[in-house]
């Protein structure tokens, strides 16, 4: 009697073509060791990894994303180890992939260092293992096949530039979809038997390439095609190399031993836009040439003779042409009055890569590397959080590691043997437990949008940089909050989110104009984050206030607005969240009210027109790193 399938044939799988070239050029070449999947839950991303097994005649072994380093690469045989008196070896589930397909779904979840050591163990096919008493090595040639849910988090650029290709899964006619999987579970065996025959042409199509891809040749204007589309998106090295790789896969998988322009435009799918850096602009393309003067498309001469209207034309030209200079003069040189900016929409400014720029800011004593690309994991002082790793105890302790003491007392069994019992473990073996948990941070953007911040198109830069820390939130999970103040109010615009695609919405449409209610906003803005870090214990939170300081709406009529705005600032008590103040104002003189006002709040002080968008983060970074 035959076993029953327990995975979808790999030809059952509706659509996914990209995905599906880039698996198959993992089983084709040995050069492509590494695959990344990306799509939206229920997308069939780990049905179709799964269903390799089908076609490659490999195993495919399951990684928990959880996993630890021991686990995984190897440590000591605890067992072995007592009995024999000597460390012994116990190698990991990463030797069971040897020769196999190794996959590991939600590769997001996995903690970066393992995820790091994974990656380089695969491509480099060797495994190092230093732990304890263990100093070993092996060797493991496996390709490793992970999925990603980009709507729950995202790797770090460096570690999606080890991945040699990268699919995204694509929503499918969920009719067929249903029906298939419906099939499946009813009747696998023959679902099985349905498709064998496409099973058998694929695996034929895989034996054909693999023999192929050695002899397969690529011109050298092709690799200089390749060379310039990396140079043009950012791609590092990596790119390249796997842009060779994968087109001659292709090559190897159509049949041909000559790698085609279409073969390498394929592979720039799966090999570049994981890669894309977002800060290199692809060049403008260039414009046709102009016809001369008086010539039609074939050359003909069409000139007219002048008429009396010409000394007109040529007037109102001059005209239109004088106005257009008079106009850009005045936006260069001269402040737009205020009714000129009333409810002006301003674009988002120039975006730029930001590099962990809350990292280093935490309320706990102690922290380590970041995990998942998210934000600083704090050693827990109150023995909650997750079990990370073990340590030698500095006092007594109540949250002992038990398989790290007895890991380190093991190979000292022969000298201390007991008859009563199995192992000995004295004082010098105990460990305790390190605990970790994750240490969130919520930043608001308390954006002066009245019309003073349009002048000189500053509100463009500011977007820019704040979609810039978006972004990079979105990675990091940390949550960003917009607030803006304008007229006679203050507004949360935005409350902390998460949500690049929302963020981008609502600060794409951010108007400019009006008065500066600077007071009212201080007061509100100071409320919400206060009553936001009762909610979230241990959250760090963050105001970055981002005006000239010039207030002209009180909270009192017949006040000074600006005297009101010092005294209020001096009065606020939020010893749980942390100020920035940006001077946005513009012109001369420069007035100091914004750092008279970064005085009053104990926050640090910055001048807009002294940063570029790349400094303005850099700078929010320091502050908040201390």
């Amino acid at each position: 009697m035959s076993e029953r399938p327990v995975n979808l044939p790999f030809t059952a799988v509706v659509g996914m073509d990209d995905c599906k070239k880039a698996l198959e050029c993992a089983l084709v070449s040995p050069h492509v060791k590494t695959v990344l999947i990306r799509g939206g839950t229920g997308a069939a991303k780990t049905v179709l990894s799964r269903s390799l097994s089908g076609i490659s005649g490999k195993k495919v072994v399951n990684c928990p994303p959880n996993i630890g380093e021991e686990e995984l690469f190897g440590g000591l045989d605890v067992e072995a180890t007592v009995s024999e008196g000597r460390p012994v070896m116990r190698k990991g589930l990463l030797s069971r992939a040897d020769g196999n397909i190794l996959y590991v779904d939600d590769i997001d979840l996995m903690e970066r260092s393992v995820l790091s050591g994974l990656l380089t163990a695969t491509i480099d096919r060797d495994v190092v293992v230093e732990r304890g008493p263990i100093s070993s090595r092996y060797r493991v040639d496996t390709v490793l096949v992970a999925t990603i849910n980009p709507m729950d988090s995202d790797l770090s650029d460096h570690m999606l530039d080890r991945f040699d290709l990268c699919a995204y899964a694509s929503d499918e006619d969920s009719r067929e979809v249903l029906k298939r999987l419906y099939d499946f579970e009813m009747s696998p065996e023959s679902l099985e038997s349905r498709f064998s025959e496409e099973q058998e042409a694929e695996m034929k199509k895989i034996d054909r390439a693999a023999r192929i891809l050695p002899i397969v040749e690529m011109s050298d204007e092709l690799l200089n095609v390749i060379s310039e589309l990396c140079a043009k998106v950012g791609a590092g090295i990596r790119g390249d190399l796997a842009m060779v790789n994968c087109s001659k896969c292709l090559a190897a998988l159509n049949g041909r031993d000559t790698v085609t322009k279409k073969d390498v435009e394929e592979a720039a799918i799966l090999c570049l836009p994981h890669r894309r850096d977002p800060t290199v602009q692809p060049p403008e393309p260039p414009q046709p040439p102009e016809e001369p003067d008086g010539q039609d498309e074939d050359g003909e001469d069409t000139e007219e003779p002048p008429d009396n209207n010409d000394n007109d034309r040529k007037d109102d030209g001059q005209e239109e042409q004088d106005g257009q200079d008079e106009e850009e003069s005045r936006n260069d040189d001269e402040p737009l009055s205020m009714e000129d900016l009333e409810d002006m929409l301003f674009e988002i400014g120039r975006q730029f890569r930001v590099i962990d720029y809350l990292g280093s800011r935490t309320k706990v004593p102690s922290r380590t590397k970041t995990r998942k690309g998210r934000r600083a994991m704090a050693v827990s002082a109150d023995g909650t959080g997750r079990y990370a790793r073990s340590r030698e105890p500095l006092g007594r302790t109540s949250d002992i590691a038990f398989d790290a003491t007895v890991r380190a007392a093991a190979p000292y069994q022969n000298v201390r043997h007991s008859d009563q019992v199995s192992i000995v473990i004295e004082k010098r073996d105990i460990r305790e437990k390190v605990r970790e948990r994750r240490s969130g941070c919520t930043i608001m953007f308390l954006v002066d949008a009245s019309g003073s911040l349009g002048v000189r198109k500053r509100m463009s830069t500011v977007k820019g940089a704040i979609m810039s820390m978006l972004r990079d939130s979105y990675v990091r999970r940390d949550r960003i909050g917009l607030s803006m103040f304008r007229r006679d109010s203050c507004e949360v615009i935005l409350p902390p989110t998460k949500s690049v695609e929302y963020s981008y919405r609502c600060l794409e449409e951010l108007p400019t104009g009006g008065k500066t209610p600077l007071g009212e906003a201080l007061l509100r803005t100071e409320e919400y984050m206060r009553s936001y870090a009762r909610c979230h214990v241990g959250e760090n939170c963050f105001i970055v206030l981002v005006t000239d300081g010039r207030a002209n709406v009180p909270l009192e009529e017949g006040r000074n607005a600006n005297d009101e705005v010092q005294k209020l600032a001096e009065d606020l008590d939020s010893p749980h969240i942390g100020w920035i103040v940006v001077d946005a104002g513009a012109g001369f003189p420069h007035f100091d009210n914004a750092e008279k006002l970064a005085e009053k709040l104990e926050a640090r002080y910055f001048r807009l027109e002294d940063l570029d968008a790349d400094r303005f983060a850099e700078s929010i970074r320091n502050v908040i790193d201390g």
